[in-house]
């Protein structure tokens, strides 16, 4: 039986269970995305206020790359402002770890398999967690990081539905679970990272990254033996191939659009809402707040597996589209709530409490839309093309960020309730898009499966 309770179609490979019914292979990617999130959100929860602090007021002379990448970026170091240049540089930075993992997936599906290109990935990441100590090797250091992360994402996420049958519909709820060890590291990471930067210095906040990917990298080379290389493969020995109906492509477009406004609210988080929130920029202080979403994460997620496993049994469990509306229609809501403090408070910043709820809020919205956005792109890939597709869903995130850094520098020369107001307006872009989604979403039948 099926940890919902479903008999597996006939000539299925078995799928064992150990947690919460789900595959055995879902504990090691569950540790590894732990550690490796570790990694990139204590690197990502510091990363503004070490480049406005460290890095940039000797950029121009010490800094290996720094005139060529403003000039790539349209921006003159002595007019732009170390808030225009570290917000486009954050933007790019963390945009473009959402890009590689094409480039990653493209290598996976095509050349070395998932497991080397992951192996390769992490061993890059490390390097450059290493590097960054190192003002001078700044930028050749994120970028190790943005090469790194592309083999390590996507291919993550598709051994992750690699664990399941194309019509098995315990994928959605193993996403959850997934999402839960990339929410503990990041958790933990900017408590430990930023109080090591206050206690102790920059150097032992970078190297603490370092070792969670360290850990992470271990872990995974210990444990690979246990998943599948391919799913494409577990189809090919059944004689059997997934189909979907619709317009798989047409989906994938719209949903990519919509997600891509969504991201653009969040990456707000560790952009202007920093600056909002702090005493001046190099205040770190206030770093702990981005520890409560992936803590909801946490509290929220065994909550919600149950009772869509328990709506499963009983024929009542919401479809991915409804997950990911309800999901973005939270998300809406909790940037509409910034937007009205902002006005209320005339534009003074909220209190920690205050800052905590949105928070708290976001990530809510965040638990029934990341988990199904993933599964459903998992389940509309092509056999071979797992990697890649998965690389798109990352691709929406890439966009987001890479608008969010351009809007961020908006920061200072615009009020700041304008401000939050048009990020809420975007977001409500994102939610009108999910809901022309949702239809289409509704008509693919994803889990059919026919015989060759």
């Amino acid at each position: 039986m099926l940890g919902n309770g479903l008999m597996p179609a006939p000539g299925a490979r078995p799928s064992p269970r150990i947690l919460f019914g789900h595959p055995p292979g879902l504990v090691l990617l569950f540790l590894v995305e732990m550690w490796e999130r570790f990694s990139f959100y204590g690197m990502r929860a510091m990363l503004i206020v070490y480049m406005t602090a460290v890095v940039l007021p000797d950029a121009p002379t010490h800094v290996a790359g720094y005139q060529a990448v403003c000039a790539l970026l349209h921006l003159d170091p002595a007019q732009a402002g170390t808030v225009r240049i570290s917000s486009e540089l954050y933007g790019v930075y963390s945009g473009f770890v959402y890009l590689t993992p094409l480039l990653g997936g493209l290598l996976a599906d095509r050349l070395f398999g998932k497991r080397a290109t992951i192996i390769g990935g992490g061993l890059l990441i490390v390097a450059g967690h290493l590097l960054l100590t190192t003002p001078r090797w700044f930028l050749a250091a994120l970028l190790l990081i943005v090469v790194g992360t592309g083999g390590v994402k996507g291919n993550i996420a598709a051994q992750m539905a690699d664990l399941y049958e194309p019509d098995d519909p315990r994928r959605e709820r193993g996403f959850s679970i997934f999402y839960v060890g990339i929410n503990i590291g990041a958790t933990a990471a900017p408590l430990v990272c930023a109080l090591l930067a206050e206690r102790a210095g920059w150097n032992a906040a970078f190297m603490a990254t370092s070792a969670g990917m360290i850990l992470g990298l271990a872990l995974y080379v210990l444990g690979a033996r246990h998943l599948p290389e391919r799913q494409a493969e577990w189809a090919a020995s059944r004689g059997r191939r997934a189909v979907s109906g619709g317009h798989p492509a047409a989906l994938l477009t719209v949903l990519s659009i919509s997600s891509v406004f969504l991201w653009i609210s969040y990456e707000q988080q560790a952009n202007a809402l920093v600056r909002w929130l702090g005493t001046g920029p190099s205040d770190i202080g206030m770093a702990w707040l981005q520890a409560i979403p992936p803590a909801m994460v946490l509290i929220g997620t065994p909550v919600l597996t149950l009772r869509w496993s328990a709506q499963a049994r009983a024929g009542r469990e919401p479809g991915p589209g409804t997950k990911m509306l309800i999901g973005a229609a939270i998300i809406l809501a909790m940037q509409c709530l910034l937007g009205a403090l902002s006005v209320v408070l005339g534009g003074r910043a909220p209190s920690p409490w205050l800052a905590a709820l949105y928070f708290a809020g976001w990530e809510v919205g965040d638990l029934y839309f990341s988990p199904a956005a993933m599964g459903l792109f998992s389940r509309l890939a092509r056999p071979g093309y797992e990697s890649m597709t998965m690389a798109v869903w990352y691709l929406t995130i890439f966009a987001g960020n890479l608008a969010s850094g351009w809007i961020g520098g908006m920061w200072g020369s615009v009020g700041i309730s304008a401000y939050w107001l048009l990020i809420a307006a975007l977001t409500a872009v994102g939610v009108a898009a999910m809901a022309i989604c949702r239809p289409l979403i509704m008509r693919t039948p994803h889990a059919v499966v026919q015989d060759a």
